[in-house]
């Protein structure tokens, strides 16, 4: 199968570092599955012992995590204006051979597999889920070369049809 891939990016979130969400096609004609791994901040935000804990939430532990499948409108509407981080641009790109049930497996273990600020954010978990799909991505680089980890970075670097869903200074997230 022909597949088509969506990353999404939140420039502001993260203290501006960005964050990143992701679609895909799923066989049919005009189905995608979609989501992310919001990872919110539930704490004050000069709560020093709330930011060492959010650095690092173990497997199991809630992170945020929400998919949905849609249309193309749908999901382009929903990453956009969504009950969730809203994102303001994407980059889309093809899929020679897609492998969405191994995408949706992978999405589904980002969202029970915890979060961490090195090593399994949400440019790891991206890159894992069209890993499974079958897309070819820059892979995030160890932590001592860490500046691919920071989102607005990672995003920089795919190739792909690059889209606006709502322009950076629009208020709110």
């Amino acid at each position: 199968m022909i597949g088509r891939a969506f990353i999404f990016i939140n420039y502001k979130q993260a203290a501006h570092f960005g964050h990143i969400g992701w679609g895909f096609k799923l066989d049919g004609y005009d189905r995608y599955f979609f989501g992310s791994t919001d990872h919110l901040i539930h704490h004050d935000m000069f709560d020093l012992i709330g930011w060492i804990k959010y650095s690092s939430v173990g497997v199991g532990a809630d992170v945020d995590y929400w998919a949905q499948e849609g249309t193309l409108a749908t999901m382009l509407e929903i990453m956009k204006a969504g009950n969730h981080i809203r994102y303001h641009h994407y980059k889309a790109f093809p899929v020679p051979n897609a492998k969405p049930k191994e995408a949706m497996q992978a999405a589904a273990a980002s969202g029970a597999g915890g979060w961490d600020v090195l090593k399994n954010n949400c440019v790891h978990q991206t890159y894992k889920v069209f890993q499974a799909y079958g897309a070819t991505l820059p892979e995030p680089p160890p932590i001592i070369c860490g500046i691919g980890l920071i989102p607005r970075v990672w995003f920089k670097n795919i190739e792909g049809e690059m889209g606006e869903l709502r322009p950076p200074s629009t208020p709110g997230l």
